[in-house]
């Protein structure tokens, strides 16, 4: 019966290029038909081509021209779910083959994430007597996704503020932190403690940053100050703590971030009368990697370290 149904749909899919999927799936993750063409190493012509087959196939005009690239539609998004999970199982199980020592791990994340992850990668190759070169690549300015990075084995791991879902990878709290409140050490208005009273006389930093996690905490802060005036924004955190030592500004900070900093930058740390959410930092790997002994035992004692180890899958 079971052989019947494949036939069944091995018939329904005869005059259907299934190449034509590699194209959509390149397309969707690189919202870029010129990318995906460079990926792929066929001209731009023929990924036209395959998307105007595969907008006839579906009915629908699957990418919409965005500024430089592509916005996927609705029936995009269920296609791409729908093969994603087909995919990921496809590699896992035709990638069986994995170095046999292990060379260099490749790490994925912003300069902030890097900072909690890479010293705590340093000292468990040390544990583990592994000599290999680390390569950190940062997110900042970059628009490849976590999927992307993944899927192209441009990185081993990933660490983000955001956790990734993918039936193909796995997501774990590696950290988490607390926010803190900091003004340089000299404040005239601001002693050990931060009011709602005190606030009222205040200027913020602002941290962009797109994660639910952070968004949830600022909108902590803000519920409880009611309403701050912000002067400065950025999403580095070193030049937050660089312009609230040369200003009046108060910023929060995660408290480890802190704690290391503070007093390179002549701020004090403030108390607050009310407690915040914690920041996660997530690290993300694909499930192939668990075939590769020595850096899946890197991986599970980076976890040990991180002080976390809520697996989502």
């Amino acid at each position: 019966m079971k052989d019947t149904n494949v036939l069944e749909n091995v018939q329904k899919l005869k005059d259907f290029d299934l190449n034509l999927l590699k194209v959509f799936e390149t397309v969707y993750i690189c919202r870029s038909g010129i990318r995906a063409s460079e990926m792929l190493g066929v001209t731009a012509s023929a990924i036209s081509q395959s998307l105007h087959k595969l907008r006839i196939f579906f009915d629908d005009p699957l990418f919409i021209r965005e500024g430089k690239g592509v916005s996927p539609t609705s029936i995009a998004d269920n296609i791409h779910e729908s093969i994603s999970e087909t995919i990921g199982l496809l590699f896992e199980n035709l990638l069986v083959s994995e170095p046999a020592s292990l060379n260099q791990i490749t790490i994925y994340c912003t300069p902030f994430s890097a900072l909690r992850a890479m010293p705590v990668l340093a000292s468990t190759l040390k544990e583990a007597g592994i000599n290999c070169g680390i390569k950190h690549i940062s997110s900042d300015g970059m628009l490849e996704t976590t999927e992307d990075i993944l899927t192209y084995r441009k990185a081993d791991l990933v660490f983000n503020t955001a956790p990734y879902y993918s039936f193909s990878t796995v997501t774990e709290v590696f950290d988490s932190a607390q926010a803190v409140a900091v003004c340089r050490k000299d404040h005239p208005r601001i002693g050990e403690v931060l009011t709602q009273e005190n606030m009222k006389n205040e200027v913020s930093t602002f941290l962009l940053n797109n994660t639910d996690d952070v968004k949830n905490t600022q909108v902590h802060i803000e519920n409880f100050f009611v309403k701050r005036e912000f002067a400065y924004s950025s999403s580095s955190l070193i030049t937050i703590l660089s312009m609230t030592e040369a200003s009046d500004y108060v910023s929060f900070v995660p408290d480890w971030f802190a704690a290391k900093f503070a007093e390179c930058f002549n701020l004090k740390i403030l108390k607050c009368d009310f407690v915040l959410p914690p920041v996660s930092i997530y690290m993300t790997y694909h499930k192939n990697l668990m075939k590769n002994a020595e850096l899946y035992n890197v991986v599970k004692k980076m976890r040990e370290q991180g002080g976390q180890g809520s697996k989502c899958e």
